[in-house]
Order: structure tokens, then C-alpha cells, then sequence
């Protein structure tokens, strides 16, 4: 009920409330449905609810952008069209709270269980070693595949870290307690010198305090002395998140001060901005409402290249790449072509934006809905608190927690999620066979 109250507020509110204040209404409504979370006592963290962290974090970046304009530098960010603001901000929060409520819509629906339980320690061990070879194996420069495969093995790699800080916290064990640092310390310093995208730096943290906390089981844990490290590291990232754009491929030299060949630096008149102005998404998302007043809807020609993505690689060797977001940032003029005949940026559109941009409000309803009954049977589908040692499930459930955090980018990732649970699947049945 609490959803479709602020539904209304958000279409009878348009015509009088600034853009501002109905990401402040978002923010609050999905403050009221984290909070009833946390009145049960017990950590049951899903997709859903780090979608509300993840849509407050871009809903609190959107007003604080809002309100430099005209009054601080220009950034990389300078492409939002002001007197769109209102209607992108109504897209945002009405297809934010449709997502959930198609979430809760299906949430008794599932696709074919990925539960896969491993309890023995010989095993764990053994998978450990395999993961603790990925990483070292991708720490000298030795790759792991390309395409959806290479994807889900660095993927699982990830996520490892969660399974065995489950288990630690769980068991109090020191056997699991070192497999999860490990695995931690190592993937965290892969990314200092190695990662091109700034968020993955924050991924290893996020896997091992989720999966600690989650097997803990009591919010008690959460408001003890346990949530500093988590905090001190994401204000460290925080302050040093501008800076580290100077440093890409290297972001340990941000932190050691020291100049590296390898430097991608951004003219002054176009530097990214700090983690807030980088965490919104007003400004893409008044471009796809522009796009769509001035060359009307799309009618599905702007997603239409992920059909193809159906089709694996191996079959078809020269598929071309999915580039929606290169595609969106020369159409709005964020980007431009290489002498080699790429683009130099690229820009997502957001699930709210890309369907309103092809289907209008018929789209963002629909297709809101549609995409969080989606993300609820998947989740569904892991059996995520059957077991700790739920392995298939639990690496493919952190993987819809970390996607969530992020508040979903394009629609393209329907297709890799669709994908991945598929593998799994496969991993799956073929492990019960042996």
C-alpha cells in the first residue's frame, strides 16, 4: 500500500513540486521500506533491499547535482538539460517504485533452483585453492576468457570472498576467516593496479562486510564496533574517488602519490567529479527525455541490438559488441569518435531511461514491473538462506546484491543475468551428475 500511496504523490505532485523534492519523496519512501526491514531483528539482506540503499545513495547524489548548477565548476556532467529535470526526476521515481512492486509481485515465483550444497571441508578447501589460483593467474596478467564465461569466472572469483566471510562469521571459524581475507586482499589489490573502473575498488569490501554481517544473522552485529572498517574504507574512497580518475589502471599511485606512465588524465574543464556528481543519473536521464521530444519514441530500435546478445560467441566469432552506452553518449553529445572509429565515452541510460527512451510511460510501467519480477524469481531461484554452504546459489545471490547496490544501468543486463543464471544451471547439474 505504502508504494502505491507514493505512486500518486509522485503524478499528482509533478505539476507543483521541483525535481528535488520528489527524489526527497523517493529517499524517504524507500528509507520507510528499509527500516521496516530492520524491525525484524535479523539480517535477511535481498536484492530489494540494497536496491533501497542503492537508489537512496543515487537519489541524495541527484539533489546535491541539482543544486550546483550555476553556482559550481562545470565537470563531465555538464551535459543535463535543466528544464528537464522534473519530468526525468517523475520517470526515475515512478519506475523506482514500480520495480518493487513488480518485486513483491512475484515473489513466490522461481525458475529451477541453482541450490547446490557443498559441506565438506576437504572440498571448500580444494575450492579455495581454485579461487586463490584466479586471482593470482589474473594478478600476473595471465586472462581468464573473454566474453560471458571469462565474466562469470571473475565473477565467481568475487564472490567467493562472500561465501567464505559467511561461513566465518557463521562458524567462528579461522580456517574460513583467512580463506575470505585472503581472497579479499588479494582481488582489492588486483583492482589498485589493475581495474579501469573506479566502483570495482569498493566491490571486495562490499562482499566480505555483506557476507560477514549476513552470517552473523543479528542486526546487533551491525551496530557494533564490527561496522567501523566498512565505514573508514568508504570514506577513504569517498574523498580519494576525483582523484583516482588521474590514475586509471593504477589507482595504487593515487594512494603512494607516485606518477605513472600509465596516467589517463582528464582536462580540467572535464573532469569527472567527486563520488556523488559520478553516483547521479539526472543527467542522462534528462537526455533520454530530450531524445524523445525531439526525434520521438524509439520504438524499441534503442534496445534492440541485445537480441543478439542471445547468440554465444563461440557460435558466432565476429558478433559485434553491444555498445548501447557509446551509442547513447554520441546521440547526446558526450562523447566522440576516435580515429579509430570508436567512442571515447560511454553512457548508460539507466532501465527508467532506456525503456521511457524506446516505449514512453507504456514502457516505464511495464517494463519496471516486468524487470523486478525478474529480479525476484531469479533471486528465488538461489534458495539464498537455505544453507551457508550453498555454493551456486549464494555466488549467483551476491552477484543481484551487487548489481542492486548500483540501482541497475541499462537494460542490457538483463541479458548478462539471464546468461549467468544459465551457466550456473549448467555448473549445477553437472556437479549433482559427479
Amino acid at each position: 500500500m505504502l508504494n502505491f500511496i507514493f505512486l500518486a504523490l509522485y503524478i499528482f505532485g509533478y505539476n507543483f513540486l521541483p525535481g528535488s523534492d520528489l527524489y526527497i519523496l523517493l529517499t524517504i519512501q524507500f528509507g520507510i521500506l528499509g527500516a521496516q526491514e530492520l524491525s525484524k531483528k535479523k539480517i535477511a539482506v535481498t536484492p530489494v533491499t540494497v536496491y533501497y540503499l542503492g537508489t537512496i545513495i543515487v537519489n541524495i547524489a541527484n539533489i546535491g547535482f541539482i543544486s550546483k548548477i550555476g553556482h559550481e565548476p562545470l565537470n563531465i556532467y555538464t551535459f543535463i538539460i535543466p528544464q528537464y529535470i522534473n519530468l526525468a526526476a517523475l520517470i526515475w521515481c515512478v519506475s523506482s517504485t514500480i520495480v518493487v512492486i513488480g518485486y513483491d509481485f512475484f515473489k513466490k515465483k522461481t525458475l529451477p533452483s541453482l541450490y547446490m550444497e557443498i559441506k565438506s571441508k576437504r572440498v571448500l578447501k580444494w575450492i579455495f585453492y581454485f579461487l586463490l589460483l584466479l586471482n593470482i593467474a589474473q594478478l600476473y596478467g595471465f586472462g581468464v576468457g573473454r566474453g560471458q564465461i571469462g565474466k562469470t569466472i571473475g565473477l565467481v572469483n568475487a564472490i567467493g570472498i562472500l561465501f567464505y566471510a559467511r561461513l566465518w562469521a557463521k562458524e567462528n571459524s579461522k580456517t574460513y576467516r583467512f580463506y575470505a581475507l585472503s581472497l579479499y586482499l588479494l582481488l582489492t589489490y588486483f583492482f589498485l593496479t589493475n581495474s579501469y573502473l573506479r566502483f570495482e575498488l569498493i566491490l571486495p569490501t562490499f562482499y566480505l562486510f555483506v557476507g560477514y554481517f549476513i552470517g552473523k544473522g543479528e542486526l546487533r552485529y551491525l551496530f557494533s564496533y564490527r561496522i567501523f572498517p566498512i565505514v573508514a574504507i568508504f570514506a577513504i574512497y569517498s574523498s580519494a574517488f576525483a582523484e583516482l580518475e588521474s590514475n586509471r589502471s593504477n589507482f595504487l599511485a593515487t594512494f603512494t602519490k607516485k606518477e605513472v606512465a600509465t596516467n589517463v588524465r582528464i582536462a580540467p574543464e572535464h573532469e569527472s567529479g567527486g563520488f556523488w556528481d559520478r553516483s547521479s543519473n539526472v543527467a542522462q536521464m534528462t537526455n533520454c527525455v530530450a531524445l524523445v521530444e525531439r526525434n520521438g519514441l524509439y520504438e524499441g530500435k534503442v534496445s534492440a541490438p541485445l537480441l543478439t546478445a542471445i547468440i554465444p560467441r563461440f557460435l558466432w566469432p565476429g558478433k559485434p559488441k553491444i555498445q548501447i552506452g557509446a551509442w547513447f553518449a554520441l546521440e547526446i553529445g558526450a562523447a566522440n569518435l576516435t580515429e579509430y572509429g570508436y567512442a571515447n565515452n560511454s553512457v548508460n541510460m539507466t532501465v527508467a531511461g532506456e525503456l521511457y527512451l524506446d516505449f514512453g510511460w507504456l514502457g516505464v510501467v511495464i517494463g519496471s514491473f516486468l524487470f523486478g519480477g525478474f529480479i525476484s524469481i531469479l533471486w528465488n531461484s538461489t534458495q539464498f538462506y537455505t544453507s551457508e554452504y550453498n555454493l551456486t546459489g549464494i555466488i549467483f545471490g551476491g552477484y543481484l546484491m551487487m548489481l542492486s547496490l548500483g540501482s541497475y544501468a541499462d537494460l542490457q543486463i538483463t541479458v548478462t543475468l539471464a546468461s549467468s543464471y544459465l551457466i550456473f544451471l549448467f555448473i549445477k547439474k553437472v556437479a549433482i551428475r559427479f
